[in-house]
């Protein structure tokens, strides 16, 4: 069999919507190359840093390299317009998409199979969480919680920064024995570092089939079952529960309208953790969860990137 590896140049600032983008679309996989992931990377460097392109770390660093692989056997001509179309309203979202250059290749299975493992190694997410390849091995230090994620299969490796501020954010407000919703889950990774992190009960939910399918094999491979349920759909219609803590790591535009209906889901003083906030958003969104009946309790930035902590008054 052949993919179509479809790529895409475009900035750090949208390759998570580039990529969500193609996953919409029917991608099976995504990559993404970007210099300040490579960076992230090779700052861990006791977590097995090996990783064998190092050209990547001359990228120009505003310029990020999407690369999304297509079924043969799909009408992948069609799936190519529809990314083209949609990258063209990411500036309507506050997101410049750049030039979205395009460059259409075809990889044999083999070849696309092994080329995972060169861009996904052992990397730590604030103090505790570890991410780990499940072909790879790692030490860990009494304290590491670990997670298991295969790239051939995740939507995205845990390197973006929106990810990076969501889990120091879980790490710092999350209680053992607290109810979590993760809005958006994708492959479920914000999900399983609240399970690793002892949580009573965590709900994952996503209106991708796909993520959900993802989400739910990363949930069986990290044994946690027992804890974490993963539901497709929308927060309104799949989720009957009140948690302790709702996170959204999701586009600034999708935080804002979530605002005005998280509260009937949360406990009393419970917590709203936002991220994927681009820098420009960012007064927009604490305006809105401001006037929607919440205090600020914390904001942190990471780079073009940032998140919101705020409570339920």
């Amino acid at each position: 069999m052949k993919w179509i590896e479809v790529q895409i140049k475009t900035t750090p600032e949208a390759e998570e919507a580039v990529s969500n983008i193609f996953y919409e679309e029917g991608a099976e996989g995504v990559v993404i190359e970007s210099p300040s992931d490579m960076m992230i990377m090779k700052s861990n460097i006791p977590l097995s840093w090996d990783f064998s392109d190092e050209s990547l770390l001359g990228m120009d660093p505003d310029l990020s390299i999407i690369k999304g692989y297509l079924n043969e056997t799909i009408d992948y001509n069609e799936a190519i317009n529809r990314i083209l179309d949609r990258l063209k309203t990411l500036p309507s979202c506050g997101l410049e998409p750049g030039s979205c250059e395009l460059t259409i290749t075809e990889v044999n299975q083999e070849d696309w199979s092994n080329s995972w493992k060169k861009y996904y190694k052992p990397v730590r997410l604030g103090n505790k969480i570890v991410i780990k390849p499940t072909w790879e091995n790692y030490y860990k230090n009494d304290d590491d919680l670990i997670i298991e994620m295969d790239p051939g299969m995740a939507f995205g490796s845990g390197l973006h920064e929106t990810t990076q501020l969501c889990i120091e954010n879980l790490e710092q407000y999350v209680k053992a024995g607290d109810v979590v919703i993760d809005i958006g889950c994708g492959s479920g990774i914000l999900a399983l570092a609240a399970g690793k992190l002892k949580c009573k009960k965590v709900i994952a939910v996503d209106l991708d089939s796909m993520a959900v399918q993802v989400a739910r094999e990363n949930v069986e491979k990290n044994n946690l079952t027992e804890i974490i349920e993963v539901r497709e759909g929308d927060l309104l219609d799949v989720v009957h529960e009140k948690a302790d803590v709702i996170i959204a790591n999701i586009l600034a535009e999708v935080i804002i309208n979530l605002t005005t209906q998280i509260k009937p889901y949360l406990k009393e003083k419970g917590l709203f953790i936002s991220s994927g906030i681009i820098l420009n958003k960012l007064d927009e969104v604490v305006d809105n969860i401001l006037n929607s009946g919440f205090e600020i309790v914390e904001i942190e930035e990471l780079n073009e990137w940032a998140s919101v902590v705020a409570r339920k008054l």
